[in-house]
């Protein structure tokens, strides 16, 4: 931890506790732009709430958090050459398995035939490496001519808006190559299961004509069974997940439901005729309690096969699955 972390958190400390220091520098959105090398210590700390953290994007007045000086900001007067580095001031690196590409790769000689000029410019910016900016185009978010952009392209992407996010990707690779894995696609087009999809979740090809519960198949882990689906699907808290993002904590679902809300869960399914699992080693609901993974018709149970390819794969409707459990 540098010496200006350490006066940034002393100052914090102190006001938090009533008093100043005449010759410390008060914490202010300004100083923390002027210094962003501080800001992950700082959360790190415990001193600075996430949602207090200077946003510098889509503002004139915070190119001294990327640059020695607002006057003339560029490429030469960046804080780091390290791009990376640089945006990672802010956006911790310990959270880099959310992002969509990985950086420090040199791309390979067809990939730099597809780029377009400006990615190319990017990549060049990078020392022939991707970096943060090769996707991101940093000026489109600080210069005044291109705010009116914020709304159609929030994230700045190069090239954007795009219709989806995979458009993008589009600029370096080839469509065809570029199919996500479906586990949920399950039948073949002749009509068979294709078992080596059963695979992605369960440690055994379950027996569809003797199995009669989950207790009756085997998965390839024994708890948590979210994980099987967070792979893919990144992990929120839902129903009600947009409260994550006012940094209010969402409800966490994934628990043993009490014995009056397991009451009412079984008594939905016999109403019905619908099956709404719970975890086999834990009695948890989890992810497959509400949604059913498997395409329409690899279940013989019909109860089983509802919500199959289904909106959300809600085993029932999106307000009616709610109700298994709650009044209202």
């Amino acid at each position: 931890m540098n010496f200006r972390t350490l006066v940034l958190m002393s100052s914090i400390a102190l006001c938090k506790s009533g008093f100043a220091a005449d010759d410390q520098e008060p914490i202010t959105e300004r100083s923390m732009l002027a210094s962003p090398e501080t800001i992950i210590g700082l959360m790190d700390a415990g001193l600075l709430n996430p949602v207090d953290m200077p946003d510098p994007h889509w503002r004139e007045d915070a190119c001294i958090a990327c640059h020695t000086s607002r006057e003339k900001a560029g490429f030469d007067n960046l804080r780091s050459k390290d791009i990376n580095q640089l945006c990672n001031n802010c956006h911790e690196e310990t959270g880099i398995e959310s992002y969509i590409h990985s950086v420090g790769m040199e791309p390979s000689p067809p990939f730099q035939a597809r780029m377009p000029a400006d990615f190319k410019g990017a990549v060049g910016r990078g020392q022939g490496t991707i970096t943060c900016i090769s996707c991101h185009d940093l000026t489109l978010q600080c210069k005044q001519q291109h705010f009116e952009k914020q709304g159609t392209n929030p994230r700045f992407f190069r090239g954007g808006p795009y219709y989806s996010r995979t458009d993008l990707c589009f600029n370096c690779h080839e469509p065809d190559q570029y199919q996500r894995y479906n586990p949920h696609d399950q039948i073949t087009d002749e009509g068979e299961l294709d078992t080596e999809r059963c695979y992605v979740c369960h440690s055994v090809t379950p027996n569809r004509r003797k199995a009669k519960t989950i207790d009756d198949v085997r998965f390839n882990v024994h708890e948590k069974l979210e994980q099987l689906c967070t792979g893919c699907h990144p992990r929120r808290d839902h129903p009600g997940g947009a409260w994550v993002r006012s940094g209010k904590q969402g409800p966490n679902h994934l628990r043993v439901p009490s014995e009056k809300i397991l009451k009412r869960l079984k008594a939905h399914e016999a109403k019905h005729d619908i099956i709404l699992p719970l975890e086999p080693d834990t009695g948890r609901i989890f992810c497959a309690t509400c949604h059913n993974p498997h395409e329409r018709g690899v279940q013989y149970q019909h109860k089983a096969d509802k919500g199959a390819d289904g909106v959300k794969r809600l085993r029932r409707g999106q307000f009616e699955v709610c109700m298994a459990c709650h009044d209202k």
